[in-house]
């Protein structure tokens, strides 16, 4: 079995103690930069539930602070996963967290609607032209990891 699909982590939250709370602040630690590393101490503290929200965003999960799942998963490949692909029309929460990515990055500027409209759109082919992508407005694998790359400039 692939290290990035365990499914045997548990949900952590602010309170968890034990090694998997240690396994997970190196995995955090990992990730971020010199100055917002967690201590590895096995207690799920308030540094920590700051460290994964800052991986969340990274990985454009929502931020709830809460080491899920998903959030083991992308720590574990390094990398944003299981994104749909994202195209003009589509609505949801991922839509969501591109709009937010793109907004801090001074791309887009309309609503944080998590509708995939016409202004998005543009966005998303500005930041693919600029990434050296193929800037088709479509959000596909290429375009996932260098969102999670600006989002990860953007949290430093």
């Amino acid at each position: 079995m692939n290290s990035a699909t365990t499914t045997n982590d548990p949900v952590l939250r602010l309170g968890s103690q034990g090694p998997k709370v240690r396994e997970l602040q190196q995995l955090l630690n990992r990730r971020l930069t010199a100055g917002n590393k967690v201590p590895t101490d096995g207690v799920f503290g308030l540094e920590t539930e700051t460290g994964v929200k800052t991986i969340q965003y990274h990985f454009l999960i929502k931020q709830t602070g809460v080491a899920d799942a998903i959030t083991w998963k992308s720590l574990r490949a390094n990398a944003p996963v299981d994104k749909p692909v994202l195209r003009r029309n589509s609505v949801g929460e991922q839509v969501l967290r591109v709009q937010e990515v793109l907004t801090d990055a001074n791309y887009y500027t309309g609503a944080l609607d998590s509708n995939f409209g016409a202004r998005l759109e543009t966005a998303v082919k500005a930041f693919q032209k600029d990434r050296q992508l193929l800037a088709d407005g479509v959000i596909g694998p290429r375009s996932w990891k260098a969102l999670s790359d600006l989002a990860t400039l953007l949290s430093e």
